[in-house]
């Protein structure tokens, strides 16, 4: 059960099925039919959640009757994650798809979805590393020069406050993202850049 209070989501969780995120735009519930191994399944719902986009979880491998209905909506086969949004079926969809479905249904705007994903723009991986190369980077400055270690220091925690952040100021301002690609979930990533323009991830439906 879910109570909306306005501008958030006060989330219950029941047996095998959640209901995650909060958001101020239309309450148009989105169901997820997946897998907790289905890397896909986690790829569509860490997308969800950084749009702040409220969804229903369910695991077709622990609830039967989810799992039927998932067959049901794709013609008898088992494929995950197919989404019900807005009485839309998407099968196994990518981010830009999901996106324009988002967008198309009024759950979101095209504006409030790139603010959103604006928010971070360093990948998940990238992060790490760069959280590593901070570390470094101050740890080689505490034993350099009197003259270089003011400077290297505020350059290794300046790298690693983008690790911590999620938010790279030079990404920004050149339009830039590295979610979605080999520097965010190597095992899920649809490109080979490293980077993308960030206007590429979030579309407008035609």
């Amino acid at each position: 059960m879910v109570a909306f209070d306005r501008d958030r989501v006060e989330r219950r969780e029941p047996a095998r099925c959640a209901v995650i995120q909060f958001t101020d735009s239309p309450i148009i519930m989105v169901t997820l039919y997946g897998a907790d191994w289905c890397e896909d399944t986690q790829r569509s719902m860490r997308h969800l959640r950084r749009l702040s986009v409220p969804y229903r979880y369910l695991n077709v491998d622990e609830d039967l009757d989810a799992l039927e209905r998932a067959k049901a909506l794709n013609h008898g086969r088992r494929r995950t994650p197919t989404i019900e949004l807005g009485g839309r079926t998407l099968v196994e969809p990518s981010n830009v798809v999901l996106t324009e479905a988002l967008i198309e249904q009024g759950t979101i705007t095209a504006d409030r979805a790139r603010e959103r994903m604006a928010v971070q723009n360093v990948g998940d991986l990238e992060r790490a590393v760069r959280l590593g190369v901070g570390a470094f980077g101050v740890l080689l400055a505490s034993r350099a020069p009197a003259l270089l270690r003011w400077p290297m220091s505020l350059l290794a925690g300046a790298v690693a406050l983008t690790g911590v952040s999620g938010w790279c100021p030079a990404y920004s301002a050149a339009g830039l993202t590295s979610l979605d690609g080999p520097g965010d979930h190597p095992a899920e990533a649809h490109r080979r850049e490293w980077t993308t323009v960030l206007t590429l991830a979030v579309e407008r439906p035609r």
